[in-house]
């Protein structure tokens, strides 16, 4: 389903939803097309939705006009080796 037409669905709430079509540009994640999983009723039940959301589903608002995801690299851990004396 078209993020345009989960908005008409479903007007100014949150909505957890599965990502079916996408691409990158510029280190953005355009989401094209997602399936809805279910409507979220308030902001305390979509912040414990996410959290516990994996793969492909995340939770977004349908006030956003579209899906735009800043996509960061997790920094590389460095440890300083351990050396036996």
């Amino acid at each position: 389903m078209l993020w345009s037409e989960v908005r008409e669905l479903f007007p100014d709430q949150f909505v957890l939803v599965e990502e079916l079509k996408s691409h990158y540009e510029d280190n953005r994640l355009h989401v094209e097309e997602v399936a809805v999983i279910k409507s979220i009723p308030n902001s305390k039940a979509a912040w414990k939705e996410l959290f516990s959301a994996k793969n492909e589903r995340f939770v977004y608002h349908t006030s956003n006009e579209n899906i735009v995801v800043e996509v960061r690299d997790k920094p590389m851990i460095r440890r300083a080796p351990k050396h036996e004396a």
